[in-house]
């Protein structure tokens, strides 16, 4: 879902103003009934409920070949490609064979949806595996017109998954700027397709897009 400013102008964020320690002062001193709540990085509407059951329930399971990633040979076989994300190494021992699985630990370090494989390593830090750039399209910008014309060259930074952490980063504009070329400052710890990608200037939102492909600059 694609937000304008004719949307946005009239959201309310009415604690947007507070940093997270304040509010839970606020809580306690209101003796709000949530006030002990530990912070929760997951899928809040899940509960309780294992995520690879959601995801079994919803998108059932789907075999595919497990590759080591140096050598390109077959060591196992996932249940799904959705049921692993790059950076991960939850879940992996279970989908290798026997030989491999002890020789860990491994680390998913390519979703191949296009041939539904998953490909993995023992050496996620290496030099290889650059994960400093990345292509993007179905760009939202938020004030209806890219940063920057075709072809040009910004500097922006960019927020790749939930948490506090950005990259500097170097942004060309190609198709009036529903696609995007992305050149970060360093290796992140993961880069996947599907996953969204938003831009800042500084505290400015400027946008966000899906990550089609990592380029290996």
């Amino acid at each position: 879902l694609d937000f304008a400013q004719d949307q946005l102008e009239r959201v309310l964020f009415p604690i947007g103003h507070l940093p997270k320690s304040e509010v839970r002062a606020l809580a306690e001193e209101l003796q709000l009934p949530n006030r002990q709540r530990k912070d929760s990085q997951g899928i809040c509407f899940l509960g309780q409920l294992n995520y690879d059951d959601f995801l079994r329930d919803h998108l059932g399971e789907r075999p595919g070949p497990v590759f080591e990633f140096e050598t390109k040979q077959v060591i196992g076989t996932h249940r799904g490609l959705w049921f692993h994300t790059v950076g991960q190494r939850r879940g992996l021992v279970p989908v290798l064979t026997n030989a491999f699985a002890a020789k860990g630990p491994w680390y998913v370090v390519k979703k191949d949806v296009e041939n539904n494989a998953l490909h993995v390593s023992r050496e996620y830090t290496a030099a290889d595996k650059s994960r400093n750039a990345f292509n993007a399209n179905s760009l939202n910008w938020l004030s209806g017109n890219p940063p920057a014309a075709d072809g040009e060259q910004i500097p922006l930074q960019v927020k790749v998954r939930h948490g506090a952490q950005m990259h500097d980063a170097l942004v060309t504009v190609h198709e009036g700027g529903a696609r995007v070329g992305v050149q970060l400052s360093s290796r992140d710890k993961g880069l996947a397709p599907g996953q969204f990608a938003a831009f800042y200037d500084g505290d400015v939102c400027l946008g966000s897009g899906v990550i089609t492909e990592e380029v290996h600059s």
